[in-house]
């Protein structure tokens, strides 16, 4: 087999891999496919026109066959930067630009072997810049993407030894580089094997989005109840030396059926999604908040004592009272009662921190709603809040007694 028919080969796989990016483009609708796909279908024509030299057009063949070629390894460069969600710039333009700037030169654009050497040497600098975005991007350390990178690195090797022998051999035809042939059978195994590992990134992706799926709820793409056990067991993990409590903070939207009878489904999902918006910039990356189901919200934290625990769930409970929700043109005032449980970080248990929290939620809907109550193994008791207290309008120094007086209750209700 001649280099020619290697070319031709090497242009039917690419095309062909192209032609199956598309259509999983067309299926899933994620834009790497389709610069994938659109790549190997720049870099296969290419190639192809290429091997189709003395048949077509010198200026086909040359000049726009090796621009597209190169091309395609500058849109792999581009997908790979799609699909770790990177900004593609404009540095993929680099492997084309420089066999044009090439071109420019008379002696390289009359001389067969400068320009096999000038068109490896940009494809060489191609597949540096693919290495340097493989590794540099999401997960670089992954095994898969070494595996990548190591195939990818073949290629340059490869290509810069068929530069070099192409300025040291000068041929002044394929047929005089039988020599080359090896190389480029080298390459196109590597090829191969890059595409493999490829595919094995694809998969690992798709993995991990499936695993994201099964832990998070699609309406509020907060942690849904699986994922926020998942949560329990990696916190208690990471702080098991350390003191500690572990709080599970349960909270139910009060009377949430009112307001999916008054103002419809949709204005009860917007709810949802705002509360959930209230929920977790209350944690302030000291646990997770996540939906349990319906109406019912949790949260799980490390926290260093009952009142750190009491004080999230009161910053939760008073900020959606004081911030009417807008839906449409509706104004829609939604409170909501919490229960907290707490357990030392070593001996906590879900099944009980459950069990605690469902029972001072409990209590603090049978005590008028809008309430946060802590349980602890013995008792259940209500948080002491400002806006239930009767001196509602006091002065601002009354006020502030009063919040001492809460805080202090807290704290016995801790011992």
């Amino acid at each position: 087999m001649d280099i020619v028919t290697g070319f031709m080969i090497w242009a039917a796989e690419a095309s062909t891999i192209g032609v199956l990016l598309w259509t999983r483009w067309i299926y899933e609708r994620q834009p790497f496919y389709f610069t994938w796909g659109t790549g190997f279908l720049f870099h296969g024509i290419g190639v192809g026109m290429v091997a189709l030299r003395g048949t077509l057009p010198d200026f086909v063949s040359i000049e726009i066959a090796n621009v597209m070629a190169l091309g395609g390894i500058g849109l792999w460069v581009a997908g790979m930067l799609q699909f770790d969600k990177r900004r593609v710039e404009a540095f993929i333009a680099i492997p084309s630009l420089i066999f044009v700037a090439g071109m420019l030169l008379e002696p390289v654009r009359t001389n067969f072997s400068y320009r096999v050497a000038l068109f490896h040497g940009a494809a060489s600098v191609g597949y540096l810049m693919l290495i340097a975005t493989v590794l540099w991007g999401e997960n670089g350390r992954s095994q898969t993407r070494r595996v990548f990178a190591a195939c990818v690195g073949v290629q340059v090797l490869s290509s810069t030894v068929v530069a070099i022998f192409a300025l040291i051999s000068k041929p002044q035809s394929f047929a005089a580089g039988n020599n080359s042939f090896l190389l480029l059978l080298v390459a196109a195994l590597c090829f191969i094997a890059a595409i493999m590992s490829g595919s094995k990134l694809i998969n690992e992706r798709n993995e991990a989005k499936l695993k994201l799926l099964a832990v998070t709820d699609p309406l509020t793409n907060l942690l849904n109840r699986r994922g926020l056990i998942d949560q329990f067991h990696t916190l208690k993990r990471i702080h098991s030396g350390e003191g500690g409590l572990l709080a599970l903070i349960h909270l139910d939207l009060d009377g949430f059926k009112q307001i999916n009878d008054l103002y419809g489904h949709q204005a009860g999902d917007e709810v949802l999604v705002a509360f959930a918006k209230i929920g977790t910039a209350a944690q302030r990356g000291r646990g997770s908040f996540g939906r349990m189901g319906g109406e019912e919200f949790a949260s799980i934290m490390y926290v260093a004592n009952m009142i750190e625990a009491a004080s999230v769930a009161e910053a939760i409970r008073t900020t959606l009272k004081q911030q009417p929700i807008n839906v449409g043109d509706h104004q829609i005032p939604v409170t909501v009662s919490i229960g907290i449980a707490l357990a030392e970080i070593r001996s906590a248990n879900l099944d009980t921190l459950l069990s605690t929290a469902d029972r001072a939620l409990y209590v603090a809907k049978t005590n008028g709603r809008d309430r946060t109550a802590i349980g602890t193994e013995s008792d259940v008791s209500i948080v002491p809040a400002i806006d239930h207290a009767d001196t509602q309008d006091a002065p601002v120094q009354a006020s502030m007694t009063q919040q001492v007086a809460a805080l202090r209750r807290i704290v016995a209700i801790g011992k």
